[in-house]
């Protein structure tokens, strides 16, 4: 017996006009419609099951692979922004639970051989704009961006940290910090221990708290 893969509902007042397809195959782009003026929506039915994109054995031995591209292009002038991706997975008002991740970036290397020739990163934040052009940009320009948003009326047993570096396994990092070269921006040579003294970073090593000078240019 075929199984049912579409199951016809009858379609909303603001399902698209004139008899549109709500799912189209053309070539090998698949499109599906959502109802105008609504989201797409994809939900699992269990709770316990997730959404699974191209998670398969990749069986090429030569070139590169992605699993996932995700790369909107605006393609109209004018003052709107543009998110490549937005993940704010939440707990509902009353519902407690256990952690709560918005991203969890998880690099596996199975034990046994198999040697790498480049690196392994967790993350990697490129900014990218070319090599010429006239653009003014009026914010600031980071690879990272950290905006904490908590209420004071919260009770907070652990420390509320902007970076955390866990217990390691088995063997430990080489450093904290690893930059190519003294051409990166982040560097000087200039000797800043005459100049104004003002103030310090605070830095948790286990229960003890230890402070890093900063000293004004």
């Amino acid at each position: 017996m075929p199984y049912q893969i579409i199951q016809n509902k009858t379609l909303p007042a603001s399902a698209p006009a004139g008899g549109a397809a709500l799912l189209e195959l053309e070539d090998s782009t698949i499109r599906l419609k959502a109802a105008a003026a609504d989201h797409l929506y994809i939900e699992t039915m269990q709770d316990g099951k997730n959404v699974r994109i191209n998670s398969r054995n990749v069986t090429q031995a030569t070139g590169d692979h992605t699993g996932v591209s995700i790369k909107p292009s605006k393609s109209a002038d004018g003052t709107g922004a543009i998110t490549g991706l937005e993940v704010s997975p939440r707990f509902q008002a009353g519902i407690g639970g256990s952690n709560l991740r918005a991203i969890l970036a998880d690099p596996v290397l199975k034990a046994g051989s198999g040697d790498l020739t480049g690196s392994v990163v967790a993350f990697e934040a490129n900014l990218d704009f070319g090599v010429s052009g006239t653009r003014t940009i009026t914010g600031d320009i980071s690879a990272f961006s950290s905006f904490l948003a908590i209420p004071s009326t919260y009770t907070y047993s652990g420390l509320i940290a902007f970076l955390r570096v866990r217990d390691v396994n088995i063997k430990g990092w080489d450093c904290f910090l690893n930059l190519d070269s003294a051409n990166t921006g982040m560097t000087t040579t200039d000797d800043k221990t005459g100049g104004t003294d003002y103030g310090t970073l605070k830095v948790y090593i286990g229960a003890t708290l230890y402070h890093i000078a900063l000293y004004a240019n």
